[in-house]
C-alpha cells in the first residue's frame, strides 16, 4: 500500500468562520485528498487583532498544535498606537519560536514531504527551521501569501513601513519550491519583481475560488419581507472593520444620498467586525443616519450569503485593493458594485459597464452617490450592468474546487519530480 503524504502547515493565522475562508478550506482539500495534514497555529486573541469575535475551530482530519500569543493583557491595555505595532512585533517573534520548537519536534519524530508557510510568519519560521538545519534536503517548500500589503508601502514610497517591515521582504524573498500567492489586486508578481525575489520563476498567481451564492427569487423575497424591505434600496459592505478598509467612505456616501439626494427608501448593511466598530457607530450617530445605516456585526458565511442575496448594490472602497473575496462573492451573486480604482481592480470592474469605479480624489463620494441616485432611477441601466457582471462572473470566477485542486496538483507535482530523480 503506498503511503499517504505528509504535509506539515505553518502559520500565524489561525481558522474563521465569519471571514476569509481559504485558510481553512485550504487543509480540509489536502485532508480530503489523501493526504495526512499537520497544522502548526500561532493565535492572536488580543482585542486589536483578528479573533477575538471569532470561536476556535477544530478540523476533522487535521493535527492540530494551537499556540496563542503571549503580552496579550499587555496589548490590550496600551492606546499608543505605534508602540502597540512594536510590541506586536515582538510578541509575534516569540510566537515564531513557540512554533520553531514545534515543528523541530515533529520533523524529528515524523516523515514530511512538504513544508507549507502560510504568510509571512509561516515562512519566517521555515527560514529558522532551514538555518538550524532541520530540514531534510527532501522535503519540498510551499511559501503562501494571501496577497502583498507590502505593495503599497513600495507604491507610496513610505520608508518607514518598509524599514518596519523588513521581515516581509525577506519572507517574500526566501527561496521555496512553490510560491502560491492569490491575486487580490495587490500586484504581488509586481513586488517580486521590484524586490528581485527569485520566487517570481515558481509563482502561481491565483485568484481565489468562490462557490454557488445565488438563492431562488422566493426565498429573496421572503427575506425581504422578513427584515421589512420591501421597496427600499439595499446596500452592502462586507469586511473586516479596520482602518484601511475605509468603510467610513460608504457612510458618508449613504449620507449624500439621504441628505442631498433625498433617497430615503435605503438601507445600508455593513457586516464585519473590527477594532474601528466603535469609532464607526459613533460617526453614523454624529451624522443621523441611525435610521438608514446597520451594523450586522461578524457572521457566517450563511448569514453573509442571505445579506447579499437582498442587496442591490454592493460597496468596497479600500485603500489598497480591492479584489478580496468580498468582491469575488458580489461578482458571483451579480451584485451591482461600487468601488475603487486601485491595485488591480480595473481588471474587474468596468465604469458603467459591469459596475462602477472611481479614482480616489475629493469628488470620489460626491460621484458615488450622485452614480447610486441616477442608477436607482434607471431600471435600464441597473439591467445592463447586472447582465454584464453575470459575463464578468461566467468568464472569471473559479469555484473553491477548481482552485483547491489546481493547487494539489501543483504542490503533487515537486513531489513526483522528488521521485523521478530518486
Amino acid at each position: 500500500m503506498k503511503n499517504k503524504k505528509n504535509i506539515l502547515f505553518i502559520s500565524a493565522l489561525d481558522f474563521k468562520e465569519k471571514s476569509i475562508q481559504v485558510i481553512k478550506k485550504t487543509p480540509v482539500y489536502y485532508v480530503k485528498n489523501g493526504w495526512d495534514v499537520i497544522y502548526i497555529v500561532l493565535r492572536d486573541n488580543s482585542k486589536h487583532g483578528n479573533y477575538f469575535y471569532e470561536k476556535e475551530i477544530f478540523l476533522e482530519g487535521v493535527k492540530l498544535y494551537r499556540i496563542y500569543l503571549p503580552l496579550t493583557n499587555l496589548i490590550d491595555n496600551i492606546k499608543i498606537k505605534a508602540i502597540r505595532s512594536i510590541i506586536n512585533k515582538i510578541r509575534y517573534y516569540f510566537g515564531i519560536i513557540k512554533m520553531v520548537k514545534i515543528a523541530s519536534k515533529i520533523l524529528k519524530k515524523e516523515r514530511i514531504d512538504v513544508l507549507y508557510g502560510y504568510e509571512y510568519h509561516g515562512v519566517l519560521s521555515i527560514l529558522f527551521l532551514k538555518i538550524l538545519g532541520k530540514i531534510d534536503k527532501n522535503i519540498k517548500i510551499v511559501s503562501r501569501f494571501q496577497g502583498v500589503y507590502y505593495y503599497y508601502y513600495l507604491k507610496t514610497r513610505n520608508y518607514f513601513k518598509l524599514l518596519l517591515n523588513f521581515d516581509h521582504k525577506i519572507a517574500l524573498k526566501f527561496p521555496v519550491d512553490l510560491l502560491i500567492m492569490t491575486n487580490d489586486g495587490t500586484e504581488g508578481d509586481w513586488v517580486l519583481n521590484k524586490i528581485k525575489s527569485k520566487n517570481i520563476c515558481n509563482l502561481k498567481f491565483w485568484v481565489n475560488g468562490v462557490d454557488e451564492l445565488k438563492l431562488p427569487e422566493e426565498e429573496i423575497i421572503k427575506l425581504r419581507n422578513i427584515l421589512n424591505l420591501n421597496n427600499k434600496i439595499v446596500l452592502l459592505t462586507v469586511c473586516r472593520l479596520v482602518e484601511w478598509k475605509r468603510v467610513e467612505r460608504g457612510i458618508y456616501v449613504v449620507e449624500k444620498l439621504v441628505k442631498k439626494y433625498n433617497v430615503s427608501n435605503l438601507v445600508y448593511f455593513i457586516i464585519g467586525e473590527g477594532t474601528e466598530r466603535k469609532k464607526l457607530e459613533e460617526l453614523v450617530k454624529e451624522l443621523n443616519l441611525t435610521d438608514n445605516i446597520d451594523f450586522i456585526g461578524g457572521v457566517s458565511n450563511d448569514e453573509v450569503k442571505k445579506y447579499l442575496n437582498i442587496a442591490n448594490i454592493f460597496i468596497s472602497a479600500y485603500d489598497v485593493s480591492n479584489v478580496g473575496n468580498p468582491l469575488l462573492e458580489a461578482i458571483r451573486a451579480n451584485k451591482i458594485i461600487f468601488t475603487l480604482n486601485n491595485g488591480t481592480t480595473n481588471k474587474w470592474i468596468q465604469h458603467k459597464k459591469n459596475g462602477f469605479i472611481y479614482e480616489i480624489n475629493d469628488n470620489t463620494i460626491e460621484n458615488m452617490a450622485e452614480d447610486i441616485y441616477y442608477l436607482i432611477n434607471n431600471k435600464d441601466l441597473m439591467q445592463k450592468i447586472t447582465d454584464n457582471i453575470r459575463i464578468t462572473e461566467r468568464e472569471k470566477l473559479w469555484t473553491w474546487e477548481e482552485r483547491l485542486n489546481t493547487e494539489i496538483k501543483e504542490v503533487e507535482r515537486l513531489l513526483t519530480t522528488n521521485e523521478n530523480q530518486i
